[in-house]
C-alpha cells in the first residue's frame, strides 16, 4: 500500500531530526578534535601515534624535536626514520613489544636521530590501544633528556677525578716517608768517607726498609679490589690503601709464607 500523506510527512520529519543530530554530532566532534589538537600543540612533550610502527600522527612539539618540515617527512613512514640504526630500531621494538604483552609499562631512554642526522637522547613511554597486540595501534611520548645526560656524564667525570685526587692524595701520603728516610740515609752514605764496612752495611740496610715499604705499596696498588677512603686533614679524603687492597695483599702473602 502507498503511504498516506501523513505517513509521508513523520517520516520526513525523522529524516530532519536525524540529519540535526548527525549535524550536532559532527560539530561536538569537530570541537572535540579543536581541543585534541590545542593540547597537542601546546604540549612541550613529543606526542605520536604509530599503527604497527607506521607514524600515522605527532604534535608540533615532536616536529620540532626531530626537525620534520612536512607531514611528508614522516606520515606513512616506518618510525625506523627517528633511530641512529637498524639494530637500535629492533632493539627498542623488542623491548616495548615484550612489556607491552606482559602488561607492564613500557619506557626506557633511547638515542634518537633527527632528520638532518644529529642524534640525542630522548625518554620514551608507550602506551598500547590493543593489548592482545601492542603493535597494533600505540601512543607514544618522547622527552628531550640530553641536558639530563650531560649532568650525568658531568657528574661521572666528577667523581672519577675525585677518585683520582684521592687516589693520589693517598700515594703521595704514603711515599713521603720512605722516600725522606731513603733520600737521608743516601746523603749520609755520600760523605761517609771514614766508615768502616760494617756502618755501611748497618746504613745499606736503613735504605734498604723504606725501599721495601715502597715496594709493599705497589703490591697495594696493584692489588685494589674496592674503594675505601679515610680522613686526612681538613675535611679531605684519600684513598685507604690498606682496606682498599688488604684482603688480596695478605692472601697473596699467606700463600707465600706457606711456601
Amino acid at each position: 500500500m502507498k503511504p498516506t500523506y501523513e505517513e509521508l510527512e513523520q517520516k520526513v520529519a525523522q529524516l530532519e531530526k536525524a540529519a540535526q543530530d548527525c549535524k550536532s554530532a559532527e560539530a561536538s566532534l569537530r570541537w572535540s578534535n579543536e581541543i585534541v589538537n590545542s593540547i597537542l600543540s601546546a604540549s612541550p612533550i613529543g606526542i605520536g601515534l604509530v599503527e604497527n610502527r607506521i607514524i600515522k600522527r605527532i604534535n608540533s612539539a615532536l616536529m620540532r624535536m626531530f626537525r620534520f618540515e612536512s607531514e611528508a617527512d614522516y606520515i606513512g613512514q616506518s618510525a625506523r626514520i627517528m633511530y641512529p640504526s637498524e639494530e637500535d630500531f629492533q632493539r627498542v621494538g623488542d623491548f616495548i613489544y615484550n612489556y607491552l604483552k606482559a602488561g607492564k609499562e613500557a619506557w626506557l631512554d633511547v638515542m634518537f636521530q633527527r632528520k638532518d642526522g644529529t642524534t640525542f637522547w630522548g625518554h620514551l613511554k608507550v602506551n598500547t590501544l590493543h593489548p592482545t597486540d601492542p603493535m597494533q595501534r600505540a601512543t607514544f611520548t618522547i622527552s628531550d633528556i640530553s641536558w639530563r645526560k650531560r649532568a650525568e656524564d658531568k657528574l661521572l667525570q666528577n667523581q672519577k677525578l675525585q677518585a683520582i685526587v684521592e687516589m693520589a692524595g693517598a700515594v703521595c701520603h704514603e711515599m713521603n716517608q720512605p722516600m725522606q728516610l731513603a733520600l737521608v740515609e743516601l746523603a749520609e752514605l755520600l760523605v761517609a768517607d771514614t766508615w768502616t764496612k760494617k756502618e755501611i752495611a748497618r746504613k745499606v740496610e736503613r735504605i734498604r726498609q723504606p725501599l721495601n715499604t715502597l715496594r709493599d705499596m705497589s703490591r697495594k696498588l696493584m692489588h685494589i679490589t674496592r674503594y675505601e677512603t679515610r680522613d686526612y686533614v681538613e675535611g679531605e679524603r684519600i684513598v685507604d690503601l690498606d682496606r682498599s687492597s688488604a684482603a688480596v695483599v695478605n692472601s697473596i702473602w699467606g700463600i707465600k709464607n706457606a711456601k
